[in-house]
Parts: structure tokens; sequence; C-alpha cells
């Protein structure tokens, strides 16, 4: 470790984290929309979890857009509870998934959402948030259970997609996350970017190998992972601009 080149990344994420502060760098319009709903209720949860298990190899503020006008929709709002959907059949669950562009894979797309459904609706009352307080909160515990339990919640389980979701949780719901610093950065293509820009990463190297090193250069920190991924995705749309 060179812990003198650690120190001149750091400097230039504090910085980032100042301009941020200050509203220096620009910022995209709040692109997870969704409808008014309190806090704390089933409803709310259920709407930041089963979306973004369809938000890979796609754009998030139209998959976003999707599932809003799926959800104002009356004819396509029961997708959004569990006990609705694992007594429709499959092919209405599907077309209705396609109506407003939520599902774009005809049936992995399909798959996932049902198989969603269906363990929340055995195992938690189809409510996701007695899943997160039978875990105690912790981020651990939370995605160790979902890694145990991979069939039954596809895509939700993987190492980007869990962290991705309770970081959704966390800035939309009433949800006090234990261990919030164990959540990883969200790899995505914006935040591999700035990674790149910044000497943390190098170019090819894996989704995987980027959240590492932000564990890694954050280690001993005050600063959780996660709680950057806004930060650099708004500097890196900008073209990492203003410069650090």
């Amino acid at each position: 470790m060179n812990l003198q080149l650690d120190e001149i990344k750091m400097k230039k994420i504090h910085k980032l984290i100042q301009l941020w502060n200050d509203n220096k760098i620009p910022r995209e319009h709040e692109h997870e929309v969704h409808p008014d709903l309190p806090i704390g209720s089933r409803e709310r949860y259920l709407y930041f979890t089963l979306p973004p298990s369809l938000n890979f190899q796609r754009q998030s503020p139209a998959m976003w857009k999707s599932a809003l006008e799926t959800w104002n929709d009356v004819e396509t709002n029961y997708l959004f509870y569990p006990e609705k959907v694992v007594e429709t059949e499959y092919k209405k669950v599907q077309t209705d998934l396609r109506k407003h562009k939520l599902s774009l894979q005809l049936n992995k797309h399909t798959d996932i959402w049902i198989a969603l459904c269906t363990a929340f609706h055995i195992h938690w009352n189809n409510d996701p948030k007695k899943l997160i307080k039978n875990r105690h909160s912790c981020v651990t515990r939370i995605i160790n259970y979902l890694q145990e339990n991979k069939k039954e919640y596809p895509y939700l389980n993987g190492s980007k997609m869990s962290n991705y979701w309770l970081y959704i949780l966390n800035s939309y719901t009433d949800i006090k996350l234990q261990n919030i610093h164990k959540l990883s950065i969200i790899p995505d293509t914006h935040v591999q970017q700035c990674s790149i820009h910044l000497g943390i990463t190098n170019t090819g190297d894996t989704p995987e190998k980027v959240a590492r090193a932000w564990f890694d250069l954050l280690a001993g920190t005050n600063i959780a992972p996660v709680t950057l991924h806004p930060i650099l995705w708004n500097w890196s749309r900008n073209n990492s601009k203003p410069e650090v």
C-alpha cells in the first residue's frame, strides 16, 4: 500500500465532497421517481424493492419512469402486491410488466419479478420490511441471507444488486441500516469511470475489484463507500468537472 498515494486520493475525495456540499457539481433531477407513499409503508418498501431487481443493463432513469407509470396505471398497479402477483397467470404478469416497459426482457424479467413476489409472499407476509427487521437491519446479515437463498431472490442476491437495493431503501424509506459502512459503492458505469479518473482503479477492472478498491481506500475513515455514489454519479455525468 502506498500511503502517500492514498493520501493524495483522499484529498481528492474530500474536495469532491466539499464541492457537492457547496452545490458546485451539477445534479441530475432525482431520477428515482416514485408515488407519494408513507415513508414506512409496506407499499413504499415494495415499490423500492421490486423495480430495482430489474435495473440492470438499462438506463436507470427510464426504468424508474416505467415503474411509476406502472404504479399509477390501475390495470398494472397490482404488480406491486406479491399476494396478487402469485395468484395471476404468468402471461398476464408478463404482458402487464411490458405495458409501460418496466420489463424489457420478455421471460427473464418476468421470472425475476414473480420469484421475488413469491418469496416475499411465502416468507415475509408480502412485506420486505419484515425481512429487514428479521435480520436486525444489519447490512451483513441481510446480504448473507439473500446469498444463502439465491434461487428465491434472483438478482436481488447479487453483490452489486443487493448493495444497490439496500442503498435505495436507505435513501427512500424509514429504514435505519446497521453497519452501513459495509455497503459497497455501486460500481455502475459512472462510478467505474470516476474511479479510473481519480486513479483508484484501472481500465478493465471488474465491478467487484472497483468495489473492493473503494472499501480499501476508505477503511478507517468515517466515509461509507455507498454515500459517495450520488456524488460520483453526477460528477461523471458532468465530465468529471470541476476538476479535483
